[in-house]
């Protein structure tokens, strides 16, 4: 009888509640189990309230392919950002408050995976002398120049040691000149893709100031391993000046051991990365292979080439393929850094006793394993914060911070891992936004190929949620610098805009056939086809079938009347060879540079379209306590919400919906009764309702241009409902 005598207490009648959810999404578990938000898309926590995530604007756009990893490095005024693909290394520069800039401009990597200094040449007898014993280096048949920038190939026929000097002979042209440098080109620097796939290349990058060359440098590796983390393919690492040369042109060229006091002449080229522990360069891959270039004591004469020196050094520290590197905070023991493997952690720190040249290998340096028991999901899963260090592994999140930790998560670690693709882990990237103390992990989840949603760690308040699988987390890879005050994240999708098509003429009788990279318009079409600009025949939603206008000649004369024709010319040879009858379409757009945190919209070449944002509570009911969660009602009565007073921070409308089900295990997709949406602007004082259920969930959503929201304390007013469910 008592509980029946509490079920009919009219004292809920006008009872208000003030409505608290703990911060936080929680995917893992049941509804009702669950005291924080259930669900949320494009939505953050600050000071532990929900906050509209920020818009993003488009910078920059480029044709060619996906980006797979970039970095930003702001230098003298400029922010220079550099992104890889499948094909291409591309430059772009912007200002360091505000991203307007220029580009993308394509990295020129010139031929020569090493070079060699000559003392002496003799353009008669095609021979030319460099010291020491090179004999190995020169093998007959292999490729040289002497020119990387107007590369003209010779080839060795002989190579003979004497007098400690190496005489090399060459033949196939005549040595012009008095060169000082000749360039081993046998083998490419760079492999581009195939157009068709698989795509393999995936960037990791790092910069360093060269004393030797009075520049800031830029190392570039396009390692092939974007389908197999464990991959064994080794490639060249690049590097280059962080300004360009005249015309915005940027050069990079092949590390390789070409200097010091017994250079090998060869590539510096691994499986695993690149990164810089200042001033060393060090480099890893395979069988836990670690090694780094010798520093001279001398400033001025510092060089990236000599990996010969007393405090150069390679070693295998591990069975397993080093994937990461990054450097951390030594103290006396300066320079140190952290190497992730595929298994472990281990710690690399400068030893200043040393003796580098008298122990093999050298003592110069120490190699800690400091866990033998961690993973790593992909290599570009490290992030550094406040020299914090996170990284996700195959199944658990860790960080380091002298010692590793496991993370813990019970909100989404099921709601994760139980569906992520692993066939595109090594597409998984991390990156931070330090405005929010958010550590996010990029990710494909379920059958997607490319990273569909992030699973967000705010670090100050120790919450977990995720981006819901929101537009603004389809991206490939991004950047964060402590300079520029906005993150950089590149888009996967590609989004080509096409002008108006324009048949391809034959060419007219009395001017010359197109070559195989040209084509001929009707009219004067050089408004349109400008060079610079891009050109496709094929309006289709795939990428890799554009073609760089270089030139547009409007052509007429005594037999080709005004308006004449328009020789248009490209940078490569057109595949096929585009007939008469073929449209031609003026192509821009494609994959979008955002700067976000930007605004509250998305704005793109297409216009300003607004950011979805949602956010849905807990159950709210009188089963597990009061709205308010203050007290334990445990009644099992209808929750009857007579009226909800909305408390945002708020621009633009904003909508309610009730969601309310009959039982805890309820289908959502078939037991839910939704109620609404109810709208509301911020200077809606209430909402009044009528509407019970069993158990409830508010769900509140923002989806207009200029939105935007921080969640106050809402006030609800309720009652007890019926008794049925």
């Amino acid at each position: 009888m008592a509980a029946d005598n509490i079920q009919q207490d009219n004292s809920q009648f006008t009872k208000i509640y003030t409505l608290r959810i703990p911060a936080g999404i929680k995917r893992d578990g049941t509804y009702f189990e669950t005291d924080e938000y259930t669900d949320g898309v494009w939505c953050r926590f600050q000071r532990g309230v929900p906050k509209k995530m920020g818009g993003f604007r488009s910078i920059f756009n480029s044709l060619v392919g996906i980006y797979r990893g970039m970095v930003a490095q702001p230098y003298n005024g400029v922010n220079y950002i550099f992104a890889g693909n499948y094909k291409e290394l591309d430059a772009f520069t912007t200002g360091t408050t505000f991203a307007t800039g220029s580009g993308p401009f394509v990295v020129t990597i010139l031929p020569g995976t090493a070079f060699a200094n000559i003392s002496n040449v003799n353009t008669i007898s095609s021979t030319f002398v460099v010291s020491g014993n090179a004999v190995s280096s020169f093998p007959n048949t292999s490729k040289v120049i002497f020119n990387q920038s107007n590369a003209i190939y010779f080839t060795v026929s002989n190579a003979v040691y004497s007098s400690n000097t190496t005489t090399v002979t060459v033949s196939g042209n005549t040595i012009s000149g008095s060169p000082n440098t000749v360039y081993f080109a046998s083998n490419a620097v760079f492999t581009a893709d195939a157009a068709a796939g698989p795509y393999l290349n995936n960037w990791q990058f790092d910069s360093q100031f060269s004393p030797l060359g009075n520049q800031l440098a830029v190392f570039a590796h396009p390692a092939k391993n974007l389908t197999n983390i464990d991959s064994g393919v080794v490639s060249q690492v690049l590097v280059g000046n962080i300004t360009p040369a005249n015309n915005s042109a940027w050069t990079f060229s092949g590390l390789s051991d070409s200097q010091g006091q017994n250079p090998t002449y060869k590539p510096i080229s691994v499986d695993g990365g690149v990164c810089v522990l200042y001033p060393f360069i060090f480099v890893y891959g395979s069988h836990g292979f670690i090694a780094n270039n010798n520093v001279n004591g001398t400033y001025g004469l510092q060089s990236f080439y000599d990996w010969n020196g007393p405090l150069a050094n390679q070693v295998n520290v591990s069975s397993s393929k080093i994937v990461k590197g990054l450097p951390m905070r030594g103290g006396t023991n300066a320079p140190s850094g952290l190497f992730w493997a595929t298994d472990s952690l281990i710690r690399v720190t400068f030893n200043p006793a040393g003796t580098g040249s008298t122990a093999v290998p050298s003592t110069y340096w120490n190699y800690d394993i400091i866990s033998s028991q961690i993973s790593i999901m992909s290599s570009n899963a490290v992030v550094e914060m406040d020299g914090v260090y996170w990284w996700m592994g195959i199944d658990r999140f860790y960080l380091y911070n002298g010692q590793v930790s496991v993370v813990p998560n019970d909100k989404n670690v099921n709601y994760l891992f139980d569906n992520i693709n692993y066939e595109q882990r090594q597409k998984v990237w991390a990156t931070k936004v330090p405005r929010y103390n958010e550590i996010w992990f990029f990710y494909p989840r379920g059958t997607a190929t490319e990273c569909t949603d992030a699973i967000i760690y705010n670090v100050k308040d120790k919450i977990w949620y995720d981006a819901g699988q929101a537009v603004g987390a389809q991206r490939s890879c991004g950047y964060t610098t402590e300079l520029f005050p906005l993150p950089i994240w590149i888009d996967w999708n590609y989004s080509p805009i096409l002008g108006q098509p324009t048949k391809v003429i034959n060419h007219p009788a009395s001017l010359a056939a197109p070559a195989n990279n040209q084509f001929y318009l009707s009219g004067d079409q050089t408004a349109t086809f400008s060079p610079g600009d891009s050109v496709t025949f094929v309006p289709a939603n795939s990428y890799g079938n554009t073609y760089t206008i270089t030139a547009c000649q409007n052509i007429y004369n005594t037999t080709v009347k005004p308006p004449g024709v328009t020789l248009v010319t490209v940078a490569n040879a057109i595949i096929p060879t585009p007939v008469a009858n073929t449209n031609a379409y003026y192509i821009t757009g494609g994959f979008n540079l955002w700067q976000h945190e930007y605004g509250q919209n998305q704005i793109g070449l297409n216009g300003e379209v607004a950011v979805y944002s949602s956010i849905t509570t807990s159950d709210i009911s009188w089963i597990s306590g009061t709205p308010g969660s203050d007290s334990l009602v445990g009644i099992n009565r209808r929750m009857h919400i007579r009226r909800v007073e909305p408390n945002f921070l708020q621009s633009g409308q904003m909508s309610m919906t009730i969601l309310g089900r009959k039982f805890a295990s309820g289908t959502m997709a078939l037991d839910e009764q939704d109620s609404g949406p109810y709208y509301f602007d911020k200077n809606t004082g209430k909402i009044d309702l009528r509407v019970e259920h069993r158990l409830i969930q508010l769900k509140f959503e923002s989806n207009t241009l200029d939105g935007n929201y921080e969640m106050g304390k809402l006030i609800i007013t309720a009652e007890y409902g019926d008794e049925r469910p």
